[in-house]
């Protein structure tokens, strides 16, 4: 029976097929000898495109036909163009589409796979001749169908030519395997439940920058009757801008923004949704279960005690390290790096250490020295307030840097049920903002990595300032401590409040 079942299943799918085939064979025998040509053309031209490996996947249906009617003599409707790019997905498998619909929902779709074997079988058994190096063609040279009805000769010859069962059916296995082994766990799905927002609290930029240059684009796509509902950005223009100058290299970093001559810019908040703005600061915190405001203490953390703060889950740290360069704030040397105290601080967990240039491997050794091990590596790659990647960083002694490297260290061996490893990606894309100011996306990082438990912050200044963090540094103002314990440990050991070190006055005598 089974052996039956397989014989009929594998006829009724060659029964379709060939319905299929005789389907288009019918199309093309009514149409007359242009329109044959036509439609052939740009049915090679297609193949042509596709064999190109200049186009990168995915490839657009828009992008797709603008390029076929402009190599055409007379242009074909979209809806031909496309009748054409499905029969050479469903009939010959040569590409697998996706369809996509606009926010008008007006339909599209993607080329999203290219089966390198099918199209070269196409271009040698169909099209009767083989691929060269090149992937280029000659449309004279191909094979024009004949008008009229179709001879069974060229029924049969065109069906052998065609892909047989046994042959495709392998690869549609291999994308149904594929896919199911792209879908989500069910833990995977309960962790995502957990973590995910119930409402979006991000409001892409976009890519144009400007209205005007967003309308240009949609313009040159023939898409104009679309709104773009991104963020814009619109032109700082002062009296004393030379428009001829271009952008701004520093943009809103710059330092001497109120007399540079160069374009500046500022977010259009027309675009900005106001919802959105009011509600993203409650984020985080609906993620943990305990929250405790804001901590900090203004000390300096050479001579802190730190044996009083406890025991923390995470550590983060943006020490100012000693990179040999001018830097608009005071260095640490080496030694008191590795000198501090940072191992009272925790028995196991994790720490995050910002490090740039050569602070790359004395941040190594400061890890080790601290009896951590480097696990994993953080990269923040730097946009400008465009949202560009940065050519023209401050930092750098022979290449400009566009991107911060942060090392994440594990100590003893933290309890899984504390922690929720391999959620989030181990690269952050965000604005560059003040000197040394960190992107803010590294505690929503952190707080999906430990929910609710203690966190420790050191060289913070006040916009490090979160929930559940306690932050030390000496540009924080004064001291707030919430926790009754820590609060009688501080008063025990800084009866008048102040951790900062005491500079004795020289004796008048």
């Amino acid at each position: 029976m089974s052996k039956l079942y397989l014989y009929q299943q594998k006829n009724e799918k060659r029964k379709k097929f060939l319905e299929k085939l005789d389907s288009e064979l019918i199309v093309r025998s009514e149409c007359n000898r242009t329109e044959e040509n036509l439609f052939a053309t740009a049915e090679n031209l297609i193949i042509n495109f596709l064999s190109d490996p200049v186009h990168d996947l995915p490839i657009y249906s828009f992008n797709l036909f603008s390029d076929i009617n402009s190599r055409l003599e007379q242009n074909l409707s979209d809806d031909i163009l496309a009748r054409i790019v499905y029969k050479i997905s469903n009939v010959y498998k040569i590409v697998r589409i996706e369809e996509k619909k606009t926010l008008d929902e007006e339909k599209f779709f993607k080329i999203v796979e290219i089966d390198s074997t099918a199209l070269a079988a196409y271009m040698k058994k169909i099209l009767k001749r083989k691929l060269n190096d090149s992937s280029e063609f000659k449309i004279n040279k191909i094979k024009q169908t004949k008008k009229g009805k179709v001879s069974l000769t060229e029924k049969i010859e065109n069906l052998l030519a065609s892909p047989l069962v046994s042959e495709y059916e392998p690869r549609l296995l291999a994308l149904e395997i594929n896919e199911l082994l792209g879908k989500m766990t069910t833990v995977e799905k309960l962790e995502l439940e957990h973590f995910k927002s119930a409402k979006s609290h991000v409001q892409e930029y976009c890519p144009n920058g400007t209205k005007i240059d967003c309308c240009r684009d949609l313009i040159d796509r023939g898409m104009l009757q679309k709104k773009c509902d991104k963020i814009h950005f619109k032109r700082i223009i002062k009296p004393h801008t030379d428009i001829s100058l271009g952008d701004c290299s520093f943009l809103n970093t710059c330092y001497n923004m109120n007399n540079c001559k160069y374009i500046h810019y500022e977010v259009d908040m027309q675009d900005v949704d106001q919802e959105l703005l009011t509600n993203s600061s409650s984020t985080l915190s609906r993620l943990s279960k305990i929250k405790i405001p804001p901590q900090w203490i203004q000390c300096d953390l050479r001579t802190f005690d730190m044996t009083i703060l406890g025991k923390f889950s995470v550590i983060m740290a943006d020490p100012p390290w000693d990179i040999h360069m001018e830097l608009p704030y005071g260095t640490m040397a080496d030694d008191e790096m590795k000198k501090l105290d940072v191992p009272s601080l925790q028995d196991e967990g994790y720490i995050f250490l910002w490090v740039t240039g050569r602070a790359m491997e004395l941040g190594r050794e400061c890890l080790k020295e601290w009896n951590y091990e480097r696990c994993d590596e953080l990269i923040w790659v730097k946009t400008n307030q465009l949202q560009r990647i940065i050519r023209t960083g401050r930092t750098g002694h022979w290449l400009n840097h566009g991107k911060e490297h942060c090392l994440i260290g594990v100590k003893g061996k933290p309890n899984p049920d504390l922690f929720n490893t391999g959620l989030d990606c181990d690269t952050i894309v965000a604005e560059v903002r003040a000197t040394s100011h960190k992107p803010d996306e590294v505690y929503g990082l952190i707080e999906r990595l430990s929910p609710g438990t203690r966190k420790c912050e050191l060289f913070g200044r006040p916009h490090n300032l979160r929930e559940n963090w306690i932050t030390l540094g000496n540009q924080l103002d004064g001291v707030r401590l919430l926790e009754p314990d820590l609060v009688k440990k501080f008063k025990v050991k800084y009866p008048d409040g102040n951790a900062m070190p005491q500079i004795k006055k020289p004796d008048s005598s």
